[in-house]
């Protein structure tokens, strides 16, 4: 269980979020979804640091946390000495508050399992938007976070291996003068930054749910993301794995190592010409411990599932697409155990993701009929879900699950239609009373 406290931060007075599977958060603008979406990235991601380092020393640095989170998701101004930021989860807990930074390990410390933080901005269309991006200098923030990360995802896809886009067409790379391509369902072949403003902002988000949804775990990616300070991480982190396995172990159990140790040490000159099986025990006492240290070790240095930070994945996109795109991040979700943020204005996204979680809840007991009208990989769980609205006018989080149902609030799903079917009915009554 991973829960987050957020207190005057930007426009956010007090917000208290569990998060879970799927994570929906709505509101009117400016009322700081982003901002939660930032501070919750930001302290995954901040996890992951501390986890892989065994140590926190390098957020104990004055101001060092407040730096990173307000220069990396372009905060600036948004922190205050009444600023408060604590996260929980199994493996630790932190506190932002007052200006300074603490921290303490939880029972769960090897229990971490790493993953890829990836935060998907608005502005995603900037790809198409601004053809040569890659060559623009910009400060590293999520914006050149998401580039980076696109740079990697676009020459993924290449002619021969094209990205489907719903059923719009098709996506891929030309690495010969670095342009990206639309091939349109009429077969015409098209510049991305001459496509439509939909495909502008769908493409990168598609093609990054693709990739490291399903790709990079399936077809052996994350082997291949590696690098010097990464494995100097590693070097490090597998020494303190090895060092707390073997402070679980009783004196007499260390005593009776440390005399098998001197005795082969004593005894042999040449240690690289002992059997593999003696020489694995110079490094741990018994099997047991040897196995421990395979399992804890494995989870910690490559990513076994992606966190997805999306804001508002509706953008350029007409309702019926929409709807498809909830069903591609949903289905993705149950199929590789990944996690999802998702920010959103619409009602279409969050009645897409209502009817997914009733048909969650109906299927427990009419499961082939169900799985007729909705594939059970698209059912959700209500309790893989959390839904906030933001309060407009106290700035504070509104759960949006009815504790009698197994739906979201459907009255907090659309609050405008009210207005427009009230002020059509002022209308019809006038042009009425008119005709008498």
């Amino acid at each position: 269980m991973r829960k987050i406290i957020v207190r005057n931060v930007g426009p956010i007075k007090d917000a208290q979020l569990e998060l879970k599977k799927i994570n929906i958060l709505i509101g009117q603008q400016s009322t700081g979804k982003s901002t939660l979406a930032k501070i919750a990235c930001y302290c995954s991601w901040v996890e992951k640091e501390i986890s892989i380092a065994q140590s926190p020393a390098a957020f104990d640095a004055k101001n060092y946390f407040a730096d990173n989170l307000t220069k990396f998701h372009k905060l600036s101004g948004y922190l205050s000495k009444q600023s408060v930021i604590t996260f929980t989860s199994e493996a630790l807990s932190f506190e932002y508050a007052n200006n300074r930074f603490s921290f303490q390990w939880n029972e769960g410390r090897l229990n971490y399992r790493r993953s890829k933080t990836l935060y998907i901005p608005a502005e995603r269309n900037i790809i198409s938007v601004i053809p040569n991006w890659f060559e623009v200098n910009l400060e590293f923030n999520n914006t050149r976070s998401f580039l980076a990360d696109w740079e990697t995802v676009r020459k993924y896809f290449s002619k021969e291996n094209p990205l489907s886009i719903l059923n719009i067409g098709k996506y891929y790379h030309n690495t010969s003068d670095n342009s990206d391509h639309i091939i349109t369902k009429e077969n015409k072949d098209i510049l991305m930054e001459s496509a439509s403003s939909g495909l502008q902002t769908l493409v990168p988000l598609q093609a990054l749910i693709q990739y490291y949804g399903y790709d990079y775990y399936n077809v052996g990616l994350k082997w291949k993301e590696s690098n010097v300070n990464m494995q100097k991480k590693m070097y490090r982190l597998y020494e303190n794995i090895l060092y707390q396995l073997l402070n679980s172990l009783s004196d007499e159990e260390k005593a009776a190592w440390e005399s098998k140790k001197t005795k082969i040490f004593k005894e042999n000159n040449d240690i690289s010409l002992l059997p593999e099986e003696v020489r694995r025990g110079l490094i741990f006492p018994n099997p047991e411990i040897e196995n421990q240290y395979t399992k804890i070790a494995s989870r910690f240095q490559y990513p076994s599932s992606t966190a997805f930070f999306i804001e508002e994945p509706e953008l350029n996109l007409y309702p019926v697409a929409q709807y498809k795109l909830v069903n591609i991040l949903v289905k993705m979700v149950n199929d590789m155990n990944h996690s999802l943020f998702i920010t959103t204005h619409s009602p279409y996204i969050l009645t897409s993701l209502n009817n997914l979680i009733y048909a969650g809840e109906v299927g427990k007991q009419h499961h082939k009929e169900t799985d007729h009208v909705v594939p059970h990989n698209l059912w959700i769980s209500k309790d893989h879900v959390s839904a906030w609205k933001i309060d407009a006018d106290k700035n504070m989080l509104e759960n949006l699950q009815a504790d009698d149902l197994s739906i979201l609030r459907a009255e907090e799903l659309d609050d405008v239609s009210e207005i427009i079917n009230n002020k059509f009915g002022e209308l019809f009554e006038i042009a009425h009373q008119s005709k008498e």
